[in-house]
């Protein structure tokens, strides 16, 4: 059975609201993300609920970004402000058909789905309910079919950027855990995935958890806290070039 995205959105919704609503958690720095408190968290969050929101809304047009950013902007109570644009996404992500075109940016045309809508952010709050709670001291283990599904999706999406200007070479991705395997092609255009042919050497394989692949992968986790066997470079190389935003 597959994974229910906008269950597991609701889901990790609920536990990120948790961690940022306990005593004192606004004002907590967030190691994972440097320069923020909880409350920056918070306020990101909640601006990118707001957009897919209106992304959903649209229908296929890109949002309204003045009406974005309007809504995007906290109260003086940042946690009823949260509570009230997750509540409003969360509402909006459950009434739309799961084939409703909505605007992306990953893909050439700039459409997508409200499946993969549900998709991206079910990923999208993982990582931020981990970058919560962690800041308070402890993180909830992932669920390692969804960590797998984790490094997957972000291979599918995040692969893209200023042209590739490192090292060439085949990096493989090794969940001890689940016993998935992913490989990436550093070439001079850009990495892309390319099938796993477990008959041919990879320059560099990353061992570690799927969670930890994950965390990698967002540079959550450092590349000294997975095993790499072979050219180290090349994996922080391509753990620099992703662009997150």
């Amino acid at each position: 059975m597959g994974i229910d995205y906008i269950a597991t959105t609701v889901e990790q919704t609920a536990a990120f609201t948790a961690a940022v609503s306990k005593p004192g958690a606004l004002t907590r720095c967030v190691p994972s993300c440097p320069e923020w408190t909880v409350a920056d968290l918070v306020a990101h969050l909640g601006e990118v609920q707001t957009w897919w929101e209106h992304g959903l809304r649209s229908a296929g047009p890109v949002p309204d970004e003045a009406a974005v950013a309007e809504l995007a902007k906290p109260g003086a109570d940042l946690l009823a402000w949260w509570r009230e644009r997750s509540e409003s996404f969360l509402a909006t992500l459950r009434a739309t058909p799961a084939d409703s075109p909505s605007w992306c940016w990953w893909s050439d045309n700039k459409l997508t789905t409200a499946a993969e809508v549900a998709e991206r952010q079910a990923h999208e709050v993982l990582v931020h309910r981990w970058d919560a709670e962690n800041a308070l001291g402890a993180a909830v283990p992932f669920d390692p079919a969804l960590a797998a599904d984790g490094v997957r999706e972000f291979l599918q999406r995040f692969l893209w950027g200023k042209p590739w200007s490192g090292p060439e070479g085949l990096v493989r991705l090794r969940a001890t855990d689940t016993g998935d395997e992913w490989d990436v092609a550093l070439r001079s255009a850009q990495p892309r995935r390319v099938p796993v042919y477990p008959e041919v050497p990879a320059s560099a394989v990353v061992s570690g958890s799927a969670e930890e692949l994950d965390l990698l992968l967002w540079r959550r986790v450092p590349v000294s806290a997975l095993t790499v066997d072979g050219e180290v470079e090349l994996v922080d190389a391509l753990v620099r070039w992703t662009t997150l935003d």
